[in-house]
């Protein structure tokens, strides 16, 4: 056998052993038998929200697709009728203005003040409180949020229903409720099954200044089907790629968050959330 053969049959045995050698470590001496070899990477973290989603419209078709109405920035209170005032509101008008008067005799001018006055009374009701809260969103805002929000849903195949509408229907038919609380839960109850209601708070740190509570509820039981705090960012759980940065490679940042992108997260999140609840 030449030298050059045995060179070579020697590298062949040390590669062997360098791969083999980590493994085989931790299976000798001073090692816990079943523990994973150093060299498999840990499993990586799985997002699952977008087969809840999809879980969660296909059993919300499955229940026969109950209609939503939505309260945006408003909860249903314990009122069962609503508080008036009696008021009186006057409305004026005064004009003031210099003429000139003449003597008797003609010999000399005078001023005088002229003034006039014109007042408007009506008597009528205005409304003591009321269940809607002040949005922290400008309208703009409020508007993309919405309509992303709404527009999510509605792509799953959820059926909302215009909560202002539902209760105009009721209180336009004869012997209709005159009082606000009566004409809302009874136009809610006869064209909606179950109600949505999403109220804020401000949040310093969140993509919009703002987090969200969101409830489902049975209209038929009360029965609460869902509560969701959620701040609209809805990162995934999964840690982003490595890419290329100004002082080497780092961890790839999420993109920024808008007031639309944010309310679609928080319906993506919402139906994710929902996947087992629908009744």
């Amino acid at each position: 056998m030449t030298m050059r053969v045995v060179i070579a049959r020697l590298a062949i045995a040390a590669g062997v052993l360098s791969l083999t050698a980590p493994a085989a470590a931790q299976a000798g001496p001073g090692f816990r038998s079943g523990t994973p070899p150093v060299l498999t990477p840990p499993p990586r973290a799985v997002d699952t929200r977008g087969f809840d989603e999809a879980r969660s419209a296909a059993e919300y078709r499955r229940v026969g697709s109950p209609r939503i109405v939505v309260f945006w920035n408003r909860e249903l209170s314990d009122r069962i009728a609503n508080d008036y005032d009696a008021v009186m509101l006057e409305r004026g008008e005064a004009a003031s203005g210099a003429a000139s008067a003449v003597s008797r005799n003609g010999r000399y001018a005078e001023g005088a003040q002229v003034s006039a006055y014109e007042r408007e009374t009506r008597i009528g009701k205005r409304e003591v409180t009321d269940d809607s809260r002040g949005s922290l969103l400008d309208e703009d805002e409020e508007w993309s949020f919405l309509e992303a929000f709404q527009g999510r849903l509605q792509s799953a195949g959820v059926r909302l229903v215009d909560r202002n509408l539902a209760m105009r229907s009721i209180a336009a038919q004869p012997g209709g409720p005159l009082d606000k609380q009566s004409a809302e839960m009874s136009g809610i109850t006869r064209l909606a099954d179950l109600m949505l209601a999403i109220v804020q708070t401000p949040a310093d740190g969140t993509p919009l200044g703002v987090r969200f509570k969101v409830t489902v509820t049975d209209l038929r039981t009360g029965t609460i089907l869902a509560t969701l705090v959620d701040d609209g960012d809805s990162r995934a759980i999964v840690p982003g790629r490595f890419v290329a940065g100004a002082t080497g490679f780092e961890r790839e940042h999420a993109a920024g968050v808008d007031a639309g992108r944010a309310g679609s997260n928080l319906a993506s999140t919402l139906l994710a959330r929902m996947a087992g609840a629908w009744l």
